[in-house]
């Protein structure tokens, strides 16, 4: 591709589908600061020469392997031997071009993930309304129940922030902060377009409330500096004196990060000057290292291209010894590409993220460290699990959220909204490689608890009443066998009532001779004034399912699976015809003749009416019904049965 590049400078770089990333950056710039480079095209005879030098040293492309093959299965009077060897080849150039794909899984699946959690302040810039200090609290509790040892605590101005009064409680309170990293400028004073050596006031401030670990921040091309004047040089020589200065004023262990805040942008424009600094950073001596790389993305980059920056970066720290050194990326969310960018980071040698537990941040957001971390562990990642409190994860995203914009995450939202949840049946479960040891049930809130049908034993009733009411000297195995009889005799006398809701079970306590406790009787006079209410709903629901009855040819108050999957089910599953989905559809076939009756799906309407007779609508009555009964019902039926 170099090679046709030169020989036709008129070819448009964007059409080559292979090495776009590393062409880009390479090709589309002109000078490097120091002197110009004017590309030209070759004379006949130097092209010539190496077109036939390239043509014996460089290895084929596989793309135009595969056309040739592919040209040799279309003759039509190909024999077979041709044909079968074509074949040969062309699964050959399939797998070979797969090898890179099976080499980011596997290093998603086995590397450690280094979090630098951004809560306290990706989510600052992104608050429709101020943080408050309770607020700032609330967050580092969210933080520290993750297990996120390393946070950015403040980036300092010169007014008092509520960030400065949060410092001042945590050290107050004793908090360790020997892992909290503060932001700085590298430079904020530019005089004549050149950054001037006065002391930042991050810095500054760093030393007034003893934060050790510093985060410099710094462009290769701002628009205020002439770097021409204040070449890559003069900048690595800044660097170096904000690294000595940290350690002489703030702490000789300091754990010091620079930000490559305009990475993507300069890596197309003037790569050389990321490179520079790069390079100078890695080929300090040993002992003089600093903790890492960070580096930025605004969203505007394809997931290919930065990841093969990512690649070159890592490569210069690598072979200049510089193997332990952290690389930190983080991606901002601008064009739907954020996570696959930040995700891609990481598999082409990123050794992890600064980011929020959420995606709230400036302007979109950005991508967030439980969908990263997630993303890893259904890859089969779970060092990560041993690292952090993955179970945790998504009530502090959900929590941290809500602080931020005084909203309930949007439902749609992967991981964490509410309607995650859907995916559990259809997608999660009937996914093999999506386990790895994790719990997503308990990731996701579904709780087991025991469930009260005909076939519930008397220890299981007696569970139950406790549970839900807790102790009371009534609640014994007698009246527990009292109710099973109850259950059976309601079961003779066709009255499908339900029992699992407070109101259900509480009326089944007293139809078996039972005397209502206070609670009892609160829970069912409640019930009583939305009674009509929720009544009035179910009565539209199965409006609803009436227009659906009789499709199969039969008006009998039952649904086919797939008519009730159509019909009801199918905002909320991900896969009708998973094996999962089928098992744990037989949880609302209480009579096993294969279809859902009326009945059958009004035990679950009646049961969530019951138990959230705050809902207002139909579709609030629908959304309880999937969502807190026959979502977990249906893994209690997988989980009975043996699967997963």
């Amino acid at each position: 591709i170099l090679f046709e590049y030169y020989s036709n400078m008129s070819e448009d770089l964007r059409l080559h589908p292979n090495w776009n990333a590393l062409l880009q950056w390479s090709m589309r710039f002109q000078e490097d600061g120091t002197f110009d480079r004017n590309l030209t095209p070759m004379d006949k005879e130097r092209l010539e020469f190496l077109r036939g030098a390239l043509e014996d040293a460089v290895a084929s492309d596989p793309i135009s392997d595969m056309k040739r093959v592919l040209a040799v299965i279309k003759k039509n009077d190909a024999d077979v031997a041709s044909l079968i060897a074509a074949f040969d080849e062309l699964i050959y150039l399939v797998e070979d071009l797969d090898l890179a794909n099976v080499a980011r899984r596997e290093r998603l699946k086995n590397m450690d993930l280094f979090v630098l959690d951004n809560s306290l302040r990706e989510t600052t810039v992104g608050a429709l309304q101020a943080h408050t200090l309770e607020n700032k609290h609330a967050i580092y509790r969210e933080i520290k129940r993750v297990g996120f040892e390393y946070f950015l605590v403040e980036s300092f101005t010169t007014q008092t922030r509520i960030g400065d009064l949060f410092l001042e409680d945590l050290i107050k309170n004793g908090e360790d902060l020997s892992k909290a990293f503060a932001f700085s400028e590298v430079w904020e004073v530019c005089k004549d377009r050149v950054p001037q050596y006065d002391i930042p006031i991050g810095l500054q401030k760093c030393k007034k409330f003893g934060i050790k670990n510093v985060m410099l921040e710094v462009d290769l091309m701002w628009h205020s500096v002439d770097y021409d004047i204040f070449t890559m040089d003069k900048v690595c020589d800044f660097l170096e004196n904000r690294i000595d200065w940290i350690r002489s004023n703030l702490s000789k262990d300091s754990l010091i990060l620079v930000n490559l805040r305009d990475f993507a942008n300069c890596m197309l424009l003037h790569p050389k000057r990321v490179f520079y600094v790069v390079n100078f950073l890695s080929k300090l001596p040993p002992k003089d290292r600093i903790f890492g790389i960070a580096y930025e993305d605004l969203g505007k980059s394809l997931p290919d291209e930065i990841g093969a920056w990512t690649e070159a970066v890592k490569e210069v720290m690598n072979k200049n010894g510089w193997k332990n050194g952290h690389l930190l990326v983080h991606v901002h969310e601008q064009w739907g590409l954020g996570h696959s960018t930040q995700l891609n980071c990481l598999a082409m040698g990123a050794t992890g993220v600064w980011a929020g537990v959420c995606s709230e941040g400036a302007a979109l957001g950005h991508s967030d460290t439980t969908t990263m971390i997630l993303n890893m562990i259904r890859l089969g990642n779970t060092r990560v699990q041993q690292q952090f409190n993955c179970k945790a994860l998504r009530k502090a995203a959900r929590k941290v959220t809500k602080i931020t914009t005084e909203k309930k995450c949007p439902e749609r939202l992967p991981i964490y909204g509410d309607r995650a949840i859907d995916l559990v049946f259809g997608f999660i479960f009937s996914d093999p490689t999506a386990h790895s040891g994790f719990d997503l049930c308990e990731f996701f809130g579904i709780e087991k608890s025991v469930r009260l049908t005909t076939v519930a034993n008397e220890e299981m009733i007696l569970i139950k009443l406790k549970d839900t009411f807790g102790e009371n000297p009534q609640f014994t195995i007698e009246i527990a066998e009292k109710m099973k009889e109850q259950i059976l005799k309601n079961a003779s006398d066709n009255r499908k009532e339900e029992y699992n809701s407070k109101v259900g079970l509480a009326l089944l306590f007293d139809q078996s001779g039972g005397k209502m406790t206070p609670e009892m009787l609160e829970i069912v006079e409640t019930e009583l004034k939305t009674s009509t209410r929720i009544s009035n709903l179910i009565s539209e629901i199965k409006e609803d399912w009436d227009v659906w009855d009789g499709r199969d040819g039969e008006v009998d108050n039952k649904l086919t699976f797939n008519h009730f999957y159509n019909g009801f089910m199918a905002p909320y599953f991900g896969c009708y015809r998973c094996e999962d989905s089928q098992k744990g559809l037989r949880c609302l076939d209480m009579d096993n003749d294969g279809s859902i009756h009326w009945d059958e799906f009004k035990f679950y309407l009646k049961w969530a009416g019951r138990e959230y007779h705050h809902v207002k609508t139909k579709q609030e009555l629908l959304d309880v019904t999937f969502r807190k009964g026959i979502i977990p019902a249906m893994k209690d039926e997988l989980e009975s049965n043996g699967s997963h």
